[in-house]
């Protein structure tokens, strides 16, 4: 079993990585979801002054699908993260369950790599599945692109050609949903370290890591609200977590 209890050990490493990807994503959903608005009003200006709707607009809807990419590259490796992370630190509770001779540390390991690994799919369909916005200055420019095309400075062709694809935006539900999931199994790995608290090395540290968990948990579940403070609060109960499976090695 000490080698399920170590495996928790790189577990909580991933899991820190992880909550640092975590903020740096939920702050760009808050930039994406702020440059898509923007762009959407902008560009539904179209019939109030053209020229605004379609140079800041067409800009902006450029400047979106750059940050759109980053944020898809940076939903991947969230979801990578969160699902090792979080199967390697339920193998590690399976372990620490083994010593003690309950079930949670199974309910843990199960439960939690079912719910990492939908936890990632969602988030990741969050972002594939999000579509686009039509405005007013899209529908515009798809029913005169030939025109366009033909006719107008370069620059406009290429405002043109990005406007005519609606603004790009994110699933914002599947996103919450599969924050929820992951929160869901972080709330349940904090009770079983509140259970497991009289096997390991530190029981006060056990307790502290399990009540922390679990309020990280509770955050994750408002979604884009404050997910960001859930990722943080998840990143200061790893450091102890990971602490903890490094004491209790040796139980087995």
């Amino acid at each position: 079993m000490s080698r399920s209890i170590s495996a928790g050990v790189f577990g909580a490493v991933i899991g820190l990585v992880a909550a640092i990807v975590g903020v740096v994503w939920t702050l760009q959903l808050y930039n994406v979801n702020n440059m898509h608005d923007s762009a959407v009003l902008f560009q539904n200006m179209v019939y109030i002054n053209f020229n605004m709707a379609i140079v800041i607009g067409g800009f902006q809807s450029m400047a979106l699908n750059n940050a759109m990419s980053m944020f898809t590259g940076l939903t991947v490796i969230l979801a990578l993260l969160l699902v090792s992370g979080l199967i390697l630190v339920g193998v590690g509770l399976y372990g620490i369950g083994q010593v003690a001779g309950s079930a949670a540390g199974t309910v843990s390991l199960v439960l939690g790599t079912l719910g990492a690994i939908l936890s990632a799919i969602l988030l990741v369909m969050g972002v594939l599945a999000g579509g686009v916005t039509h405005t007013l200055a899209s529908l515009w420019m798809f029913s005169n692109l030939h025109m366009v095309l033909m006719y107008a400075p370069p620059v406009v062709r290429l405002l043109g050609l990005h406007i005519v694809q609606g603004v790009p935006t994110v699933s914002t539900s599947l996103l919450w949903a599969g924050l929820l999931v992951a929160g869901v199994v972080t709330l349940l790995f904090g009770v079983t370290f509140l259970l497991e608290r009289e096997v390991v090395t530190s029981g006060s540290l056990a307790v502290a890591t399990g009540v922390i968990l679990i309020i990280a948990g509770i955050f994750l579940w408002t979604g884009v609200i404050a997910a960001w403070l859930g990722f943080i609060l998840m990143f200061v109960s790893l450091i102890m977590a990971a602490i903890l499976f490094f004491q209790s090695r040796e139980l087995a």
